[in-house]
């Protein structure tokens, strides 16, 4: 096993080969500056390992790869590794959010479980602070997979500025909650509604607070 230093002594990676693929391991401390992304590097290039995820205060990353494909990225045998801040989670851009929102570049970092951070993926999402804790909203379109599947029961579907968002409620510390009743800053449709009701913009409030089939989506 080889094992090589990240983000100055403050964080590790380790590569064990085995049957030819390279089991791959890091860990990060939490700084709350963003979304990392972990790379595995040789002499003629380096390898993407995937995403640091929050995990027992710590961000983590596990991925194995096929030595062939690792050679063909000239990252085999490996010589080092570096970490990456991938997106800020401060940093601007986009569609202006609408009022009380704001974008969060790293939506992972803020669940409170390894399942819900991996679902949560590597894209952004809408911020906003509660008293309660918080709430995400994923951008939202029929053509796509429902965002953050597991939580699906927990979604509410509004439309905010033009656009169609799955807002997903959570406590502070990152643990879904039961939504409220819509709030006033968009158009709120249940999230278990038709998507002819869904086209044509009309709430259904009878069916607002009822699970979500997932095979409606």
């Amino acid at each position: 096993m080889e094992r090589f230093s990240l983000a100055g002594g403050q964080g590790w990676l380790t590569v064990e080969e085995s049957g030819g693929r390279a089991r791959c391991a890091a860990e990060l401390p939490e700084d709350g500056k963003g979304l990392y992304k972990g790379y595995l590097c040789g002499t003629g290039g380096r390898a993407l390992l995937g995403t640091f995820l929050p995990e027992d205060g710590r961000l983590k990353l596990r991925r194995t790869l096929s030595l062939d494909e690792l050679r063909r990225q000239g990252a085999w045998p490996p010589t080092g590794a570096r970490a990456e801040l991938a997106f800020s989670a401060g940093s601007p851009g986009g569609p202006h959010p609408p009022e009380g929102w704001h974008w969060e570049e790293a939506p992972a970092r803020r669940m409170g479980e390894p399942l819900l951070a991996r679902a949560a993926g590597g894209g952004r999402a809408l911020y906003r602070p509660e008293p309660e804790g918080f709430s995400l909203a994923f951008p939202y379109a029929e053509t796509r997979a429902f965002p953050l599947t597991p939580l699906f029961c927990f979604a509410r579907v509004e439309r905010m500025n033009g656009e169609f968002y799955a807002v997903f409620p959570f406590w502070s510390g990152g643990c879904p909650r039961l939504p409220h009743k819509p709030a006033q800053a968009g158009q709120t449709i249940g999230a278990n509604q038709t998507k002819e009701e869904t086209r044509h913009g009309e709430p259904n409030h009878q069916g607002a607070d009822r699970p979500v089939r997932p095979a409606q989506f």
